[in-house]
């Protein structure tokens, strides 16, 4: 198919679909140069850890005003 035919079918694309269509086009250009962009196993277990690991929420102690802590601390000192 010409460009010019695909040009404004690609227009009327929703935005979603053309950031699909530019993701498509990259894979493509970078497979014909030799390069491949598609994410190894190794990398697909990274992401999913990373997004799991965005979606939790963490609970972080500090020892600032943990005023019961510094006494302990103190006592076994002396």
């Amino acid at each position: 198919m010409p460009l010019n035919e695909l040009l404004p079918a690609v227009s009327q694309l929703s935005h979603k679909d053309k950031l699909r269509l530019i993701h498509f086009l990259l894979l493509e250009v970078a497979r014909e140069e030799g390069c491949d962009l598609e994410p190894t196993e190794e990398q697909k277990q990274e992401n999913s850890l990373l997004k799991q690991l965005a979606s939790t929420q963490a609970v972080v102690w500090s020892p600032h005003e943990a005023y019961k802590a510094a006494q302990t601390l103190s006592e076994l000192l002396k």
